[in-house]
């Protein structure tokens, strides 16, 4: 810090130091410092380069909260509101799931339980699968192990088929569920999925049937593309999922805390909300949000003062011309539009240099993204103009105090 500090300083400090001491002392006792086109290029690159950083921020902020927007409103395929996510992950609790579900089932605060491998979001393992009709080749899905609560509980939509039932008692050891993408990866559709084997070569001895399709979900990030899903009941399960019946959620994880505290005394009660899972997925994109707009903040804040000191130089320079023009009639506002209408063109080539790599810039950031918005020409515009607001506000109170002034005081003789 303390480097970056006298860095700054210096680089800060030795243009106008250097710019000073080429003056000839005379002339700058006598007041008569010459102000030349070099000078004022110069200041007009600065300010270019300002605002042309200060509209990136401005365009790249703006599409981050746009697509940030566009990924929480997206229908993700379930319910993920009022729902408690509690990790499996000591021995005492896993040996009592039972007892555990039933404590829960038994409180009119909790509409389901359903335990599982993997939440939305969460982990899901690929495995490998052989299928019916397609002669032994070896066919890869994600998959889920959960129990017969898991639609249910994530309010998933089944397309074609039937839900897991403990009325059939072979669904533990022989029944799959798929998602809408699996059965289109297989070949078939909903429908004509149903009743078709499918064997896991690692976990299965014997096949199981697809007895039902659900609606495509999304289980993944919404960073990735829609993926096969095979859904088994098994007992490999490291994740409750605790679907709430009430909005008094202390009450409602006092019980789940209770019932907890019946099975694995002995361990932390720890839990999550499942749509808090939104904010862990995208932690790193909605960081690059708060500080882009921080930054932007910061950018435009130094641009304007960039801007005021040019139209405070500009005003100056141009004093007796201002004095001349009211002299012969000039009005107030049309001084006051004279001088604010040459500060529009350093914003207006800022724009011009910063949209395209605004544009190339974010459209590499969301190509990690699979569902994703599209650029379009009202950034750019809403863009620029804010940046002329601002730099009109920024401007305007120099040009009118300007324009104001008494033309026999810019006129007088020196």
């Amino acid at each position: 810090m303390i480097a970056v500090i006298i860095i700054v300083g210096l680089l800060a400090g030795s243009y106008p130091a250097l710019y000073l001491s080429t003056f000839s002392p005379i002339q700058a006792l006598k007041g008569k410092l010459r102000l030349g086109k070099g000078g004022t290029l110069f200041r007009h690159t600065l300010v270019v380069f300002q605002f042309s950083i200060s509209i990136l921020l401005i365009i790249g902020t703006l599409i981050i909260s746009k697509q940030m927007k566009y990924v929480k409103e997206l229908g993700l395929g379930y319910d993920d509101q009022q729902t408690v996510v509690i990790p499996i992950d000591n021995e005492e609790l896993y040996n009592n799931l039972r007892t555990f579900k039933n404590e829960l089932s038994a409180s009119s605060d909790i509409t389901s339980v359903s335990f599982m491998s993997g939440e939305p979001g969460g982990f899901f393992d690929n495995h490998t699968f052989e299928v019916e009709g397609k002669n032994g080749e070896k066919w890869k899905s994600r998959t889920e192990f959960t129990d017969f609560d898991y639609v249910s509980t994530l309010k998933l939509k089944i397309i074609a088929g039937r839900n897991f039932s403990i009325q059939h008692s072979t669904d533990s050891t022989r029944a799959v569920l798929v998602n809408r993408t699996a059965a289109s990866m297989l070949g078939f559709t909903p429908e004509q999925a149903i009743g078709k084997w499918i064997k896991n070569t690692i976990r299965d001895q014997s096949p199981r049937t697809i007895i039902g399709v659900i609606d495509d979900f999304n289980f993944l990030s919404l960073k990735e593309n829609m993926d096969a899903l095979v859904v088994a009941p098994s007992d490999d399960l490291r994740v409750a999922l605790i679907r709430l019946n009430t909005k008094d959620f202390p009450e409602a994880l006092k019980t789940i805390r209770t019932a907890f505290g019946k099975v694995a005394p002995l361990y932390p009660f720890e839990y999550s909300f499942l749509d808090q899972k939104f904010d862990m997925l995208y932690k790193t994109d909605l960081r690059q949000q708060r500080i882009l707009s921080l930054f932007s903040g910061l950018a435009i804040f130094i641009a304007c003062l960039g801007l005021y000191g040019l139209a405070s130089f500009t005003a100056a320079k141009r004093n007796k011309e201002i004095g001349i023009r009211k002299v012969l009639g000039a009005s107030v506002s049309g001084v006051t539009t004279l001088l604010s209408r040459d500060f529009i063109k350093p914003v207006l080539i800022a724009l011009i240099i910063a949209s395209p790599i605004a544009w190339l810039t974010m459209n590499k950031w969301l190509e990690d993204f699979a569902y994703r918005i599209e650029i379009q020409w009202w950034m750019f515009v809403l863009a620029g103009l804010v940046t002329i607001g601002i730099a009109l506000i920024t401007v305007s109170w120099q040009a009118i105090r300007t324009a104001i002034a008494n033309p026999v005081n810019s006129l007088r003789d020196e």
